[in-house]
């Protein structure tokens, strides 16, 4: 009795997205070619058989998929992709998202672990951009210019060879964030003015657009051009009303703040702070929340609020030890002991200026270990050591110099002069206060919006 020959019977394959991914470069190459799942399929397999290749139902030979792409005039290797290396693009993908979450003051530091490991392992040529860029974003957080501008310099040159538009867009306005820490105000200033003039006319989004408005009020305010500065942040603030931005709309009444207590305006400056202090409730950023804390102190101790000023810089050095970031507790501990100084509790505030030149030594915070310089100097001066004061000061001046920050080196300067002047040295007074003059004065007129 011959033998029965039994028909062999294809099971279905799992269902996979490499199948469905193989299924759908198939049926648009196909498509593209012009042909019809029967014609694709003859002389050799059936209609039913494409169809079911083109859904992921079933996985093709080797041989099968070889005569389907030389019908096709497609490379085997342009269907085939492999499951483990997309696994592992998707797992980095996802790896670079939880580092970008992580881009905000308080967890910098945390974002910077993470992609210094990334980029250990990073192999595409966008891949090591996007992080040389988020590495520079997270060191500009921190306030770390010169970090900065060594991982941003690494991600404009490969941004210039990816020919990505955007990319190099956003390296530029971190590059002009760093050249601003840095005290390179007018190099900054330039590349925001121009970066502001590319989307206006290209018309790119609204949210760039805000934030290039508030980082020129910032180092317009740097500069010591409190209108252009209030100008600028009165534009980005119908920009982030507008997208509805509360972290912008925080950052924006900050900078209003300062711009409205440089010209005078207490009374504005603290409703300023106020809303944005309320917006910070809205948005749970502690970080933020002990910035505005700070200033909310300062405006108090000027008006002589001690006990006020006393309970905001408490509450601001309460939520920056545990948010951070560890550099910003520096200018909080120097508000606590100017407020120290103002209630005449010496020992306090050379205790408060001590730790605070401490922790700005050891995060690399210029700006806050000048600060401190300042309070140790009154310190100094009012314990009658006017050579120690003189010291300090000098060297609080050579930083300010440096970073480019007028009205804190005209302040410095004319505490040079007032010591001076004590010591009978009024040759020293004069030159001292003219300096202050030539580092402070700027010319007058708003914007033209």
């Amino acid at each position: 009795m011959p033998s029965r020959t039994r028909a062999r019977r294809r099971s279905p394959a799992p269902v996979s997205e490499a199948l469905d991914r193989l299924g759908e470069r198939i049926r648009k190459a196909r498509t593209e070619a012009g042909l019809s799942q029967a014609q694709l399929g003859q002389p050799h397999f059936t209609r039913a058989y494409v169809s079911a290749l083109e859904l992921g139902k079933i996985r093709p030979a080797m041989k099968s998929l070889e005569f389907l792409a030389e019908k096709l005039g497609k490379s085997v290797s342009h269907f085939v992709e492999d499951e483990e290396q997309e696994r592992k693009r998707r797992e980095r993908e996802l790896d670079l998202a939880s580092a970008a979450s992580l881009l905000t003051r308080s967890t910098a530091s945390e974002a910077l672990t993470r992609i210094q490991r990334l980029i250990e392992t990073a192999s595409s040529s966008r891949d090591i951009c996007r992080l040389h860029l988020m590495a520079g974003t997270a060191h500009n957080f921190l306030a770390q210019g010169v970090d900065a501008m060594r991982e941003l310099t690494a991600a404009e040159r490969i941004s210039v060879s990816l020919a990505d538009a955007e990319i190099h867009r956003n390296v530029r306005h971190q590059t002009a964030i760093a050249l601003r820490n840095l005290g390179e105000l007018g190099r900054a200033k330039s590349l925001l003015a121009d970066l502001l003039a590319e989307h206006e006319r290209s018309g790119a989004d609204r949210i760039t657009h805000m934030k290039l408005l508030k980082d020129l009020g910032a180092v317009s305010w740097d500069l010591g051009e409190y209108e252009k500065a209030s100008a600028y942040y009165e534009s980005a603030l119908e920009w982030a009303r507008d997208i509805g931005d509360v972290a912008g709309l925080v950052a924006i009444y900050n900078g209003l703040a300062y711009s409205r207590r440089a010209l005078g305006d207490a009374e504005g400056a603290t409703t300023y702070l106020q809303r944005a202090l309320g917006a910070t409730q809205v948005s749970n950023d502690l970080a933020a929340a002990a910035i505005l804390h700070n200033a909310l102190a300062v405006l108090a101790a000027e008006r002589g609020h001690t006990e006020a000023a006393t309970r905001h810089v408490d509450r601001a050095i309460e939520l920056a030890r545990v948010t951070g970031p560890e550099s910003y507790v520096s200018h909080y501990l120097n508000t606590k002991a100017e407020c120290a100084l103002k209630a005449g509790r010496r020992d306090q505030a050379e205790s408060a200026a001590a730790e605070s030149l401490a922790v700005a030594t050891r995060t690399g915070n210029r700006r806050g270990g000048a600060a401190a310089r300042v309070v140790l100097a009154e310190v100094a001066r009012q314990a009658g050591s006017t050579d120690e004061a003189t010291t300090r000061l000098e060297e609080a001046a050579g930083t300010y110099q440096e970073l480019g920050a007028k009205q804190e080196l005209g302040e410095v300067l004319m505490r040079l002069s007032t010591i001076a002047k004590e010591r009978g040295d009024t040759t020293a007074a004069q030159t001292y206060a003219e300096r202050a003059f030539q580092a402070t004065k700027t010319e007058s007129g708003l914007m033209g919006r």
